[in-house]
């Protein structure tokens, strides 16, 4: 990658950063990026965000005109601005390659197993009737095979539990369920600094912070190998543990970094010196 395109303002030289977001229902700013935008904004860095859903983009003349783009939203509108951008010349945090593999969960999962990273027996449908003779000794939890944030989850303990085709119109991915009495296991990667957080098991889990907790040293490995093997920086991984062993079962880019200590300072920390 290039050098850093800098403006001149006030004498100094700036960085431009843009947050290519998503507004959330109710519409509420994550409070670790609010923070983060105050700190960049403290040590001069110009910010702006864009929410790709309320704005109209004219292709013909869409312009780079940030140094960084971070990608913080899943859908598919900012998924593909994203990459339109990075065609120009863009630099984006996560790379829109690295983000495509990680969103669609049937492609993760197979990252994951050519990588020999352990996961969850998986499977893709077209329907959830076709799981019916995927059951070993374990339920199956089915997600939108390009599912977010817990919509559309189902655990089924048999094929009698399976859901109904209308939940799933294009696809269905399916895994093995690995119950454990433990709190689920989060890790939280930014760049190379690695964290682990428990929390308990939830479709909205996501919006809880959970509890700081030392990561065994097979899951900081498997944390690494999942950077490497997907191309993510910035990133987070659901571990399901299996006796000792840990499975990913979810591979997520741009996470909340909800209990993650002085996530928003490290945050600006990692993308001030991006690249230098």
């Amino acid at each position: 990658m290039g050098p850093l395109h800098l403006i001149l303002r006030n004498g100094k030289n700036r960085m431009r950063v843009c947050f290519i977001l998503e507004r959330g229902t109710p519409p509420r700013l994550n409070s670790i990026i609010a923070e983060t935008f105050v700190l960049l904004e403290k040590l001069g860095t110009e910010v702006k965000v864009m929410y790709p859903e309320e704005e109209l983009f004219r292709l013909d003349t869409l312009t780079v005109d940030a140094d960084i783009y971070l990608l913080k939203s899943d859908s598919e509108f900012a998924l593909s601005l994203a990459i339109i951008l990075e065609n120009l010349g863009a630099r984006v945090i996560n790379s829109c390659n690295a983000c495509m593999k990680a969103k669609d969960k049937v492609l993760a999962a197979t990252v994951l197993l050519q990588a020999g990273i352990p996961t969850p027996r998986s499977f893709a449908a077209s329907s959830p009737s076709q799981l019916s003779g995927s059951f070993a000794n374990r339920p199956l939890i089915l997600k939108p095979h390009r599912g977010y944030h817990g919509v559309g989850l189902s655990i089924a303990e048999a094929p009698s539990e399976l859901p109904s085709g209308e939940a799933y119109p294009d696809m269905v991915f399916a895994q093995e369920y690995l119950a454990d009495e433990r709190k689920d296991l989060k890790v939280f990667a930014i760049g190379e600094e690695i964290f682990g957080v428990r929390k308990p098991f939830s479709k909205d889990s996501f919006l809880k912070a959970g509890e700081l907790t030392e990561l065994p040293p097979e899951a900081e490995e498997i944390a690494r190998e999942c950077g490497k093997a997907f191309g993510l920086e910035l990133y987070g991984l659901d571990i399901a543990e299996d006796g000792d062993m840990p499975y990913v079962v979810d591979v997520n880019y741009f996470p909340g970094y909800r209990g993650v200590p002085d996530a928003a300072q490290r945050l600006t920390n990692y993308i001030i010196n991006f690249d230098r």
